[in-house]
C-alpha cells in the first residue's frame, strides 16, 4: 500500500511539474511555490505576487495560471532575459 507524507500548508490546487517544481494557490487565490524544505518555519510556501483560481506546472519549468474570469497567465518571474 502506497504511503502519503503531509506537507504543511493548505491549498485548493497543486501541481508538480517535477519534484522541485511544485505550485499551488488556496482558496484566496494566493499563489505559492514549494520550496522543497518542509522543515522551513512558518512554512515550505514561498508566496508568490498575483492571485489565480488554478495552476499548472510542466516538467520543462514553465507555470500556467488562470484567474476567477478566465484569464490565462504564464509566470515569468524567473525570466533571465
Amino acid at each position: 500500500m502506497p504511503e502519503w507524507e503531509q506537507i504543511r500548508g493548505n491549498l485548493t490546487a497543486i501541481s508538480a511539474g517535477s519534484r522541485t517544481n511544485v505550485w499551488g494557490v488556496n482558496k484566496a487565490g494566493d499563489i505559492y511555490k514549494f520550496s522543497g524544505y518542509d522543515f522551513l518555519p512558518p512554512s515550505p510556501w514561498i508566496k508568490i505576487p498575483g492571485n489565480l483560481s488554478d495552476i499548472g506546472a510542466a516538467a520543462d519549468g514553465s507555470v500556467w495560471g488562470v484567474n476567477r474570469n478566465g484569464n490565462i497567465y504564464r509566470y515569468v518571474g524567473n525570466r533571465q532575459d
